[in-house]
């Protein structure tokens, strides 16, 4: 039985896919440092595990509708494609990380605004909408993620979303030096998901799933990743200079780039690209820790 229950963990923790907890977590950890006389542990704690959990609703819910639609009917990585995991389990799951999501997020906005009814239920619309993106990305006829869409999610809930909004938590304002954070930060997530596609770009294009990868091709693909990482240094500087105060993390998304683009235009095989999406996502939460350390 103990060695039953443990392969299926296995299993779960695999369809987690841990390896992008760390981009969710690097939005929280810049919105949350943008103004660090603003900073509250509990108000980090809260909004941390909500994006976590939102990450891994996402990775389950496209784990659903890659395999409802075939996508993955070729792919043994996949847990339900690979057979270690039933839909109506992951059904199950789905669900109830909906719920855990929610209840966590609403005990956010009570610890953030208290009695503010304006900022709870804006902010709650928000979380609604969060959640309604992390499931159909893939789920539904409708999947933005199968119509060239999911740049532009990843971009508005990873960047703009995920930075601005966290830092709205603590300060409860608007702010330019907010918007180039989320901007720099949202083109670096947006380069993961682009990694991602360039990886399925064949596979993608024989099931009909459109991304800006099939569109372009292998390699305006990589000009697009060029773009975007450029983007993410130009936005980190801007936000520099705005604010008078200097860290290491425009050196470092510099640094970051410069790796990433030369051992992404020489990938050839699956483990070649995984590589890079590991090391894009852990070097993009690298820098937004880089973010809290000011030198000038």
């Amino acid at each position: 039985m103990s060695l039953y229950l443990s392969a299926k963990m296995k299993h779960w923790i695999a369809a987690f896919r841990l390896k992008t907890l760390p981009l969710a977590l690097g939005a929280i950890v810049l919105g949350s440092t943008i103004y660090l006389d603003n900073f509250q542990w509990k108000i980090f704690g809260l909004a941390a595990l909500t994006a976590v959990c939102l990450q891994v609703l996402s990775n389950l819910a496209n784990d659903y509708g890659d395999f409802k639609k075939g996508t993955d009917k070729h792919r043994t990585d996949r847990q339900l494609a690979g057979g270690n995991i039933t839909p109506q389990a992951m059904l199950i799951a789905i669900v109830s990380l909906t719920i855990l999501v929610l209840i966590v997020g609403i005990y956010l906005l009570n610890i953030s605004f208290g009695d503010n009814a304006n900022y709870w239920f804006k902010f709650l619309g928000l979380g609604i909408a969060s959640i309604i993106a992390a499931i159909t990305y893939t789920v539904g006829q409708k999947a933005y993620g199968y119509n060239g869409l999911g740049d532009v999610f990843v971009f508005i809930f990873f960047g703009l979303v995920g930075v601005i909004g966290t830092s709205f938590l603590f300060y409860q304002e608007l702010s330019t030096l907010a918007a180039l954070v989320a901007i720099a930060y949202g083109c670096l997530c947006v380069g993961v998901l682009n990694v991602n596609n360039i990886r399925d770009l064949d596979k993608d294009i024989l099931t009909n799933k459109i991304t800006l990868a099939s569109k372009f091709g292998k390699v305006g693909a990589e000009t697009y990743q060029t773009l975007l990482l450029t983007g993410s240094f130009c936005a980190f500087v801007g936000h520099h200079i705005l604010a008078d105060s200097w860290s290491l993390a425009p050196l470092a998304a510099l640094l970051l780039s410069l790796v990433h683009i030369r051992k992404l235009k020489k990938a050839k095989q699956t483990t070649d690209y995984n590589a890079q999406l590991k090391f894009l996502s852990i070097g993009s939460l690298i820098v937004a820790l880089l973010f809290i350390i000011k030198i000038g």
